[in-house]
């Protein structure tokens, strides 16, 4: 299958993850963050999100890549990913405030690390502390992951292409461009893709005006 758009060193997909995988190969690690799993409509920007698959999209998006690492964001309330070697907590200071019905909400995700091969020098501490920027109104995803924390989970991750079957707003192929990585995306939302195009262009270009200042000047 061919991409819906070439961005640098980016392929990304529009479309069902579960029909782009079995096309791909070359996969060094999965760095993703899929649904959930729970039915819930937000009335974040007036969007809305829903899944009624529990963990099952998840694992056949695992298995279908069939990385030798992977690095997958979970809920503590849902099954973890079952082949998980240890697990890391992201620590999302400002998340944890509710509402009068649910006054405490969870300021923490798990993060279930697969595979071997993860840099030894890079491991760091199991616990990563990294603000959530949702309530602050600038995020383009009510799961949209900090970029700093994703540079430091793909920093840890071997070998050089790094897949996102679940790729939202784009996050992960930003840090990837940052990082020197290559990145395959993968996005069934239409809206999304095009929000996750638009940021993993503008990273590719602050890249390539950072390296070459006269390109910069010449593409404005």
């Amino acid at each position: 299958m061919e991409p819906t758009e070439i961005i640098g060193p980016c392929r990304l997909y529009l479309g069902d993850c579960r029909d782009v995988l079995p096309t791909l190969s070359g996969i060094d690690a999965v760095v993703t963050d899929p649904p959930y799993g729970i039915t819930f409509e937000s009335g974040w920007t007036g969007s809305s999100i829903k899944s009624d698959e529990d963990t099952s999209v998840r694992d056949e998006a695992l298995r279908l890549a069939n990385a030798p690492a992977a690095v997958v964001f979970g809920s503590p309330k849902l099954p973890p990913v079952e082949s998980a070697i240890t697990t890391l907590v992201w620590h999302r200071p400002g998340s944890g405030m509710g509402d009068l019905t649910f006054p405490w909400k969870p300021d923490y995700e798990h993060i279930y690390i697969v595979g071997r091969g993860f840099s030894h020098e890079r491991r760091g501490p199991s616990v990563l502390v990294h603000p959530w920027d949702v309530f602050r109104g600038d995020a383009l995803h009510p799961h949209q992951k900090p970029i700093r924390l994703m540079m430091s989970l793909i920093e840890r991750c071997p070998g050089h292409t790094v897949l996102d079957p679940f790729m939202g707003s784009g996050t992960t192929g930003v840090a990837c461009v940052r990082l020197g990585r290559k990145f395959i995306g993968i996005e069934i939302d239409p809206d999304y893709f095009a929000t996750a195009c638009r940021r993993i262009r503008e990273a590719v270009n602050a890249d390539r005006s950072s390296l070459f200042p006269a390109f910069s000047e010449a593409t404005k």
